[in-house]
This record gives C-alpha cells, structure tokens and sequence, in this order.
C-alpha cells in the first residue's frame, strides 16, 4: 500500500519564456528532483505541447497536461485535476485555483501591482487585486524571495507574520565566471560591440529602462568621443513597453542601443561574462535575480537602492537612486574607468552569489511542505 503524500506543483509557466516566474519553478522542480525524499511523489501541472524537462522524468514525478489558457485553468482544470488526481498538497504561484480539496500553499514574488498599478495593464491589474486576497486567505503558508516582501504582503493585506515564509531564490550553478572562446561569434549573433554595458530585465515600466536609456545619453554627451560603449537591453516585450523604443528613437539612440529581446540562457551567460558592467535600476523588486546571476558571473553590478535590492546586494554592488539618471550615469562611469573599484565589485560579486543556491531553495521548501502536511 502507497502511504506517500502527494504534493502537486504547477508549472505551467515553464516553457513560456516568463523570466522569473518561470526561471523559479524550473530550478525550484530541479532542486527538488536532486533531493531523495521517500515520504513525496510529485504531481506537475505542466503545458500541453511542452516537452518534460529531463530533471522532471524521475519515477517520484507524474506529469498533468493542463491548458495554456490561464482562466481555464485556474478555474476549471487545476480544480478538476486535483480532485481527480487527489494530491495532499497544492503549491502555485500568485493563484490558488478555486475549490480545491487539498490544502494550498502559494508563492508570491512580490506586490508590485498594489506600489505600481499605472505599470501594469488593466486587465491583469484586475485579475490580481480579485484572485490574490482570496489566494493569501485559503493558503496555508505563503512564501516568498525576501524579508522585504514579507513586509509588504504584510502590509497591504494584514497576514499573520508566522503564516508567510522567507526562503531566498537562488543562482543556478551554470552562471560562472569563464573565458569566452566564441566571444566573436556570440557578440555577432545579436549585433553587439564591445564593449558594452548590459541590462536584463523584461521590458515594462517597472524595471525604469527609460531613465537608464537617458543615463546612457547623459555619458554619450559628456564624454563625446572617449565613450565608446554600446548599451546591450536583454528581455522580452511584457506589456506597456512601446515608450521604451519610442525613447530610443526620440533619443536618435538606435545604433548605439541593442535589444536581443528574449535569449537562451547559454547565451545570456556569455554576455554576462563579456559585458563591463550590469546595470539593473528597477523601482521594484522582490527579489531580483538577475543581479545574482551577474554576480555569479563576475560582472560588476549598479542597482536600485529601493525594495528588496540591497537585502540580496549587500555590500556587493553599487547602489543608487533609481529615480536619479545623472547616479546612474555617474555610477556606470565610476566602474568603467577604475579598474580597482571593477576588482572589488568582481569580487565581492562572486563572494555574495554564492550564500545564494537552488538546493537551499528546495530543501526549505520541503520543509514547508513538511510542516502543512504533517503538523
């Protein structure tokens, strides 16, 4: 007789190039998969039409086809699955679905809606502020990346403080410092000139793409002729991101800004390792993950003083006021031209990057799972 709990995962978001949503399901599931765990079977809710990662085809994971329609799989499918299927334990990102006859135990990234909503679409603005309240009331435990978004859950919707858990994402082990053999081959790829600066982010508002674009002009105008950088922005298009390029174009800046849009992370690990400096001014974070895996890399780091950055950055990166463009341009300038300073922040860089890592991901996490299923 099989006496395991079940513990149901949904995963839709991988496969859909989501950035972080996706990146922390995938190497959350990956952490979990390299952890043995006899009291656990895994039930994946998973895209139909999206190939099973290999970490996910060991024989304590069964894989649920569900729809890539999200109402109709909040509402209906992950609902009816999970009373077919009959998991112990329910754990989604932001959503619990409706009627589910299993405790939940939902992940939330952050509230930058609640700071922010100019800076999403309505609809989904919507769709937060209806599902989110009912998602944090029916859930068992909350986690989420950063002390600083417990404070602000907390906040906004009045938790208990001992229902929400802090568990920090991690840096896979794949970000690293290297030599770049194919360096020509790769900058060619995505009509890159070294040298350059780079930024990783998603292209909406939040992320303040569009003081950092004015940053980069306030170098080009000051220094004339010794600047010689291109400006390197790698990210999909998410949602109200047409004055980005409208700036660029405004700025007469196409030639000297490159957008790759969104790349495989090979790549995106490349130009870590090629680029100058990573810059990430964002007005709201929860986390951040970019910035660790730029540390990882051995790339100098510039971000936001605000929100969750300098919990993860401590002393391993500059920080500044995203709001102010001339810091941010003073900040690029002061890395690029003194090598001392690019040394320290290499290294304490990689120092920082490493108190991060997937596998404590997992195992507090199953902890949590642990605790509901078991208490």
């Amino acid at each position: 007789m099989n006496f395991k709990r079940i513990v149901g995962i949904d995963a839709h978001s991988i496969g859909l190039k989501q950035g972080g949503n996706e990146t922390y399901i995938r190497e959350l599931l990956r952490g979990i998969s390299k952890i043995e765990h006899p009291d656990f079977e895994f039930l994946i809710f998973l895209l139909k039409n999206i190939p099973v990662p290999p970490f996910l085809s060991k024989k304590n994971f069964k894989i649920c086809r569900v729809s890539k329609n999200s109402f109709l799989r909040f509402v209906f499918e992950l609902s009816i699955k999970t009373y077919i299927n009959k998991p112990d334990l329910i754990h989604t990102q932001y959503h619990l679905p409706f009627m589910i006859p299993c405790p939940g135990v939902v992940t939330i990234h952050d509230v930058s809606f609640l700071r922010f909503p100019e800076y999403f679409p309505k609809d989904l603005l919507l769709r937060f502020k209806i599902f989110l309240p009912y998602s944090i009331k029916r859930s068992i435990k909350i986690i989420t990346c950063s002390e600083f978004s417990k404070k602000e859950i907390i906040n906004f919707y009045k938790v208990n403080p001992e229902k929400i858990v802090v568990i920090h994402y991690g840096v896979s082990e794949n970000f690293k410092p290297f030599e770049v053999k194919e360096k020509k081959k790769i900058l060619e790829k995505y009509g890159i000139k070294n040298p350059f600066i780079l930024a990783v982010s998603n292209l909406q508002p939040r992320k303040n793409l569009k003081r950092l674009i004015k940053a980069y002009l306030y170098l080009l105008k000051n220094n004339k002729d010794n600047f010689q950088y291109s400006l390197v922005i790698v990210g999909r298009k998410l949602w109200l991101y047409k004055e980005i390029f409208e700036e660029v174009r405004g700025l007469d800046l196409n030639d000297k800004i490159i957008f790759t849009d969104y790349i495989p992370e090979k790549d995106l690990i490349y130009l870590y390792n090629l680029s100058e400096v990573f810059v990430y001014p964002s007005l709201y974070e929860g986390f951040g993950l970019p910035v660790l895996e730029a540390m990882a890399c051995g790339c100098p780091v510039i971000t936001s003083n605000l929100s969750s950055l300098p919990e993860i950055c401590e002393k391993a990166a500059i920080l500044v006021n995203p709001y102010d463009i001339k810091a941010i341009a003073n900040a690029i300038n002061e890395v690029i031209s003194n090598n001392n300073l690019k040394k320290f922040l290499k290294s304490e860089g990689l120092k920082q990057s490493k108190k991060f890592s997937w596998k404590k991901t997992a195992e507090k996490t199953l902890k949590v799972y642990e605790e509901v299923l078991y208490k």
